[in-house]
C-alpha cells in the first residue's frame, strides 16, 4: 500500500503535469474564451479527478493504520472512535450477543473489521466526488474535520461545479472559467487538501491499557 508520502509527491507532479499541458500557455496571455475553453476543461476536470483519488487513498491509508495499530499494537485513536461512533451497530449488552467469556478486544476487533471492509469498499467503488458533500463522507468518519477556511471551500465549490458543468455535456457551456481562475481555485483546493493530510499524518494513537 502507498504511504501517505507516495500519494502527495505523485499529486504535486500529476498538478503540475496537467498545468504545464493545459493551462501554462493561457496564463497571462489575452484570449477569447473559445481560444483556451477546452483546454481549461481538460484541466478542470483531470484535477478535480486527481483531488477525488488522493482524498480516497489518504483515508484507505487512515483506515488501514487505524486497523493496524489496534490488532497489532491495542493502541486506538479519535478516527477509532469516530469510525465506532459513525460506522458501527450499537448492541445490547445481554446473554444472547455477548458471552461470559467474551472480551472487549474481540468484540471491537470485529467490529472493526466489518467497517473496515465495507467503508474500504465506499472509498474505492462507490465515492463519486470530492466536494463538500462527498469530503463530509470520506473525511468525517476518520475523524478529520473539514478545514474552515471560506477561501479554500468556495474554490472547492467552485471546481466542482465548472468540473460538472463540462463533464456532464458536449455542448459549449454558457460560461466558462478563465485559465486564472481555473488555476487559482486548483492551488486552493490543493492547500486544503495538504491541510487535511496533515491531520492525518498527526493522529496519535493511545494504548488500550
Amino acid at each position: 500500500m502507498e504511504t501517505i508520502t507516495d500519494a502527495q509527491n505523485q499529486l504535486e507532479l500529476y498538478l503540475l503535469e496537467v498545468e504545464d499541458k493545459y493551462l501554462k500557455s493561457h496564463l497571462g496571455s489575452i484570449e477569447s474564451p473559445n481560444d483556451y475553453m477546452f483546454d481549461v476543461k481538460s484541466y478542470c476536470i483531470l484535477c478535480h479527478a486527481a483531488f477525488e483519488e488522493y482524498m480516497e487513498n489518504i483515508c484507505i491509508v487512515l483506515l488501514q493504520e487505524v486497523w493496524e495499530n489496534f490488532i497489532f499494537h491495542q493502541r486506538y485513536s479519535y478516527s477509532t472512535l469516530c469510525l465506532l461512533h459513525f460506522k458501527g451497530d450499537a448492541e445490547d449488552i445481554d446473554d444472547e450477543n455477548w458471552g461470559d467469556n467474551q472480551r472487549m478486544f474481540d468484540y471491537i476487533k470485529e467490529k472493526l473489521k466489518t467497517i473496515k471492509n465495507t467503508y474500504s469498499i465506499y472509498l474505492m467503488s462507490n465515492n463519486h466526488g470530492v466536494s463538500m458533500k462527498y469530503l463530509k463522507k470520506m473525511l468525517i468518519p476518520l475523524g478529520l474535520d473539514i478545514p474552515l477556511n471560506p477561501i479554500w471551500q468556495n474554490s472547492l465549490t467552485q471546481l466542482a461545479k465548472f468540473r460538472g458543468g463540462y463533464a456532464h455535456t458536449s455542448k459549449r457551456v454558457a460560461t466558462t472559467l478563465s485559465p486564472e481562475d481555473a488555476n487559482k481555485y486548483v492551488y486552493d483546493v490543493y492547500d486544503m487538501m495538504i491541510d487535511i493530510t496533515s491531520k492525518a499524518r498527526h493522529i496519535h494513537y493511545y494504548s488500550i491499557h
